[in-house]
């Protein structure tokens, strides 16, 4: 849930629109609903509160009900690959998803963090407009072992740590030793490099 959609909900339901009033609703600081203004987002102890409450019949409470344990299924989910990926030393981050296409694997990155530019030669901007990073800053030395990384049978997520191969704008490519937290069935992964290359 989004703080706009936190406060439509609240003017709708109880026409509360300070955050003032909206702190002592949750029996929260003021300050804790700035953070969540800030971030754009609500913790889901305080939206699950919001998306069970005061349903009029059983299929508003399933339909809701559902909802949270969506929400709450992908929160896990997150936390679990910031945990996965958070124990190596790093200063470069991304987010990503991928498909397979004819048994070949299409990368993009969705979200990154650090001096990437500083890294591979190309912006954060022009990297995230990248249809496909194999090829322009990733290489797969190993196509079989990255395919089986990441297509394995019977697996709905995994860690896998190691040295990846980057390929700088300039055309030379280096390794750098990263982890990778990988969600098989939505296709996505969180991603940590560490600065030290070899």
């Amino acid at each position: 849930m989004t703080f706009n959609q936190l406060l439509d909900y609240m003017y709708e339901h109880h026409r509360i629109r300070r955050q003032k009033d909206i702190a002592q609703y949750f029996g929260v600081t003021t300050q804790a609903v700035s953070n969540w203004k800030r971030t754009n987002s609500i913790p889901s102890k305080y939206a699950i509160k919001l998306q069970v409450s005061q349903p009029t019949n059983y299929v508003e409470l399933v339909e809701s009900l559902t909802e949270v344990l969506i929400t709450l299924n992908k929160n896990i989910k997150d936390i679990k690959a910031i945990q996965s990926i958070s124990n190596i030393s790093a200063q470069y981050f991304s987010d990503g998803e991928f498909i397979i296409i004819d048994e070949n694997p299409v990368i993009r990155l969705t979200h990154i963090e650090g001096d990437w530019e500083g890294l591979t030669g190309y912006t954060n901007d022009e990297i995230l407009a990248m249809d496909n990073i194999i090829g322009k800053i990733q290489e797969v030395p190993d196509k079989e072992e990255y395919l089986g990384r990441l297509n394995p049978s019977g697996l709905t997520e995994g860690t896998h740590a190691g040295f990846w191969t980057f390929k700088h704008k300039n055309g030379q490519t280096f390794q750098i030793h990263g982890k990778s937290w990988i969600d098989y069935t939505e296709k996505r992964f969180k991603s940590a490099f560490s600065p030290v290359k070899s």
